[in-house]
């Protein structure tokens, strides 16, 4: 064996050999492409994710305040044909009510449609709740005996 033989197999000279390992500049580029687009669908569904919670959390609370105004309709024994509108606080937010009156089959009830909205320009509420709220002159309660 000569000496620029010995010399270039221990250099570890490349040009000769076949069996090469490594990846070419095509091969990184195309992984790099798959990666951002990898992420980028990731990103994309947390930021989704983040929108549907806080979407989620809108509705819970404006079906609160829903809640809220049915009940204090029917604690202060209300019993109008007109509906009204006002705000509440809730979540560190203030949240606009409207609720509308109809009639109903059986006059001691009426019907008591609350609508929940954002912004007081909203055009579609946030959350919307049917109730029934009875006669306060209506006085007669049934109490059912215990069975023997």
């Amino acid at each position: 064996m000569t000496a620029s033989k010995a010399l270039n197999g221990s250099r570890g000279d490349l040009r000769g050999r076949t069996g090469a390992r490594g990846f070419t500049l095509l091969e990184v580029m195309i992984a790099v492409a798959v990666l951002a687009i990898a992420m980028t669908a990731v990103i994309k569904a947390g930021s989704e994710m983040t929108a549907n919670a806080r979407h989620l959390q809108d509705r819970t609370f404006a079906q609160w305040v829903a809640g809220n105004v049915m009940a204090e309709l029917q604690a202060a024994a209300f019993w109008d044909d007109e509906g009204d509108d006002g705000i509440q606080s809730l979540g560190g937010q203030e949240w606009y009510w409207a609720f509308e009156v109809q009639s109903t089959p059986n006059p001691d009830f009426r019907r008591v449609d609350v609508e929940v909205y954002r912004d007081e320009d909203d055009d579609a509420p946030v959350a919307t709740l049917t109730g029934l709220i009875s006669d306060p002159a209506m006085t007669e309660t049934v109490v059912l005996a215990p069975e023997a």
